[in-house]
């Protein structure tokens, strides 16, 4: 089934209006002037009508090289219509009049549109694996704005199509618009093309990039070489000079960066019949608006040189932003029931280790600067999550100091504090114990794996601090952490003499001292038992991030090693340098998804056969044993010179050729003999 009718219905079809996310969830059932000021700034209202709406600029995407990101037939046709080619688009319908001639000259005016910097051609698609795209796009969060799809079943089962309570944005024909490599291309880097940042950016190797393309294109096959490339058009000087006068009367370059010599004039706002804001509008740009986005726009056109109060003007800019689509604030947003099956991370800690943090107060909570790297994709402190953080660019420069002034709390500085009761208190020996939960730096904690504590003087303010260990769950209903200073009553009168304000203050000054660590940690530390292979293989059970709770990792005394996937039957991960760490594989009660401690990681497509387990031979070189089709097949490896050599057996079956994938980023050298069951791939660092 074709994958746009394979996605869920996400809440309502969509309709003829554009789609306004935050409007959509937010202001739609009772119109307001505050989401009428949303709407003004996200539909690009503003960029032709002026005012300040406090919100962060909505443009249109990059236009120089658009005839190479996107198929010319479909440039055209949006061009025209862009809600009828996709629906929801909050691009208004502004050549409506436009023959076939003049929008073939708008495309080669589009054509002859020369970037800023030169764009770097990327490495050639070797493989693509649209499977494990699919895994990526129902994991890092894409299904926080998108509809998932009926093919990918998460953990808890699939959703309700009335769980979902507000719509998804839409995709359109993605096959009718790119090719496998511009599609990846834009997932790897939207923040290049939309620069306003309402598509973030979310940190990927290229080749997720690619695979996440080939899921929504419905890629078939591995090879992502015979894919159909978009073809460049080269720009014809005369038909570009007629498309820039048509671009110019449409006054394209109020949400689009063009050339000075196509500049748009600002337009006044006018009160006259047919106008935008008319259900039956004939003048200007064509926009489907809703009647409850026509009611919101005017209630906010009555009063729209108001500025808004910092709370608002905060909680419009997430809203725009879509932030609340993964974060709950006052209540409010956070990923519906629909939704939430498809957040994974650390169950162990509930919740807590599944769904992105509030955001309630969160400009009062977090450090001015640790929140504007935050927001920059830097400073993650929750590595459990699977959902990924993204960044949105120039979009969140000012958010930060926006959510300071509207979360803004009286200040609070620590008096009396002493680092050495703060140690105490954060230990197991008479403490809190909070090292039983938290990790400490690069120390694991002794159990589950919350947050790291060790950097809580430069990210929390202190106030936040004190009301949060007072009452944990005020601020996270149904949170693992409780309180040790119930009601503002110490859990440990003997020390500092149970004062808490003294003892918070002790804990914050430790933190804030960096010296040493919390009492309690056991004396070996993880690097301790990190696993070197000399004379033979070294073979280790692993929690493995990519490969799974079933992880057969082999150590080669040659440097570069394998993780085998004792699920599914097929290798995972290959990497070069040092092997693995078993600190916490041996000694945790709570074991994690651990890392290779090597570089230059490759990724093997997700197997899909079955496992029946291992041997090795006399050399400590395993053999893995397998079933594709009800064939049993044999895999050994063994270490070489920058590499691995994989060998695959089988009895030779009529019509029978294993499945056989390889990873991307490595040369791979071939010896086939497959008439006699027997094939020889010897992998190689580029």
């Amino acid at each position: 089934m074709m994958l746009r009718l394979a996605i869920l219905l996400g809440a309502a079809a969509l309709g003829a209006e554009p789609l306004v996310t935050g409007f959509d969830r937010f202001h739609a059932s009772t119109p307001t002037a505050e989401g009428g000021r949303l709407l003004y700034n996200e539909l690009g209202c503003v960029n032709c009508h002026g005012g300040e709406t406090g919100l962060p600029a909505m443009r249109g995407p990059a236009l120089a090289l658009v005839t190479q990101r996107v198929r010319s037939e479909w440039l055209r046709k949006f061009v025209a219509n862009p809600a009828a080619t996709h629906p929801g688009a909050v691009m208004p319908q502004v050549l409506a009049k436009a023959d076939e001639p003049t929008l073939v000259a708008i495309e080669h005016y589009l054509a002859s549109l020369k970037p800023k910097a030169a764009a770097k051609a990327p490495a050639k698609i070797m493989h693509v694996n649209g499977g494990r795209g699919g895994e990526l796009f129902h994991s890092l969060g894409c299904v926080a704005c998108h509809a998932p799809g009926k093919d990918f079943i998460p953990p808890e089962g699939a959703p309700k199509a009335s769980e979902f309570t507000h719509r998804s944005v839409g995709f359109g024909d993605l096959k009718a618009k790119y090719s496998l490599d511009s599609l990846g291309a834009f997932i790897l880097d939207p923040l290049k093309v939309r620069t306003d940042g309402r598509m973030p950016k979310v940190a990927m190797e290229r080749q997720d990039a690619i695979d996440l393309a080939g899921y929504l294109l419905e890629f078939q096959g591995s090879d992502g070489r015979v894919d159909q490339p978009v073809v460049s058009l080269v720009a014809d000087k005369n038909l570009a000079i007629v498309g820039r006068k048509a671009v110019i009367a449409a006054q394209c370059a109020a949400c689009h960066d063009l050339p000075k010599d196509a500049a748009a004039k600002p337009a006044a706002l006018t009160k006259r019949e047919g106008g935008c804001l008319e259900a039956d509008h004939t003048k200007g740009p064509r926009y489907a608006l809703s009647s409850a986005q026509r009611a919101a726009l005017k209630l906010f056109l009555a009063k729209k040189d108001e500025a808004p109060a910092p709370k608002l003007a905060a909680d419009l800019t997430l809203q725009a932003l879509n932030c609340v689509a993964c974060h709950e604030r006052d209540g409010q947003g956070g990923p519906d029931a629909a939704r939430k099956p498809y957040f994974q991370g650390d169950h162990n800690l509930g919740d807590t280790g599944r769904y992105p943090p509030p955001l309630t107060g969160v400009g009062g909570k977090l450090r001015p600067e640790w929140l504007t790297k935050v927001l920059a994709g830097e400073n993650r402190v929750r590595p459990y999550l699977k959902t990924k953080m993204p960044q949105y660019g120039a979009a969140t420069a000012e958010v930060a100091k926006l959510l300071g002034v509207a979360d803004a709390r009286a200040p609070l500085k620590f008096a009396g504090g002493d680092d050495t009761a703060g140690r105490k208190l954060m230990g197991t020996q008479g403490g809190a114990g909070c090292i039983t939960c938290h990790r400490w730096g690069d120390r694991p904690s002794l159990g589950i794996q919350g947050p790291d504590l060790s950097n809580i003087a430069a990210r929390l303010q202190e106030g936040w601090l004190k009301e949060y260990l007072i009452n944990p769950a005020a601020y996270r209903p149904g949170t693992l952490m409780p309180s040790f200073w119930p009601a503002g009553k110490s859990f440990a009168p003997s020390i500092l003499g149970g004062d808490t304000d003294k003892q918070i203050a002790s804990i914050f000054k430790f933190v804030e001292s960096a010296n040493g660590e919390p009492e309690g940690f056991p004396q070996n530390r993880n690097g301790e038992f990190e696993i070197v292979p000399k004379d033979r293989p070294v073979v280790q059970r692993a929690f493995l991030d990519g490969v799974g709770v079933r992880a057969i990792l082999v150590g080669f005394p040659t440097g570069v090693h394998l993780a085998y996937d004792g699920d599914k039957g097929g290798p995972g991960l290959a990497w070069k340098g040092r092997f693995f760490d078993a600190y916490l594989t041996w000694f945790s009660r709570f074991p994690t998804f651990e890392k290779p401690l090597g570089e230059q990681v490759v990724v093997w497509p997700k197997p899909t056969g079955r496992f029946l387990g291992y041997r090795l031979d006399a050399k400590g070189n395993p053999t893995f044993l397998n079933e594709q089709g009800g064939v049993k097949v044999e895999e050994t490896y063994e270490g070489v010179e920058r590499g691995l050599r994989r060998t695959v057996t089988w009895q030779p079956t009529p019509d029978f050729r294993p499945t056989i994938t390889h990873p991307a980023g490595m040369v791979v050298d071939v010896k086939e003999a497959a008439a006699e069951g027997r094939l020889v791939y010897t992998y190689l660092w580029k």
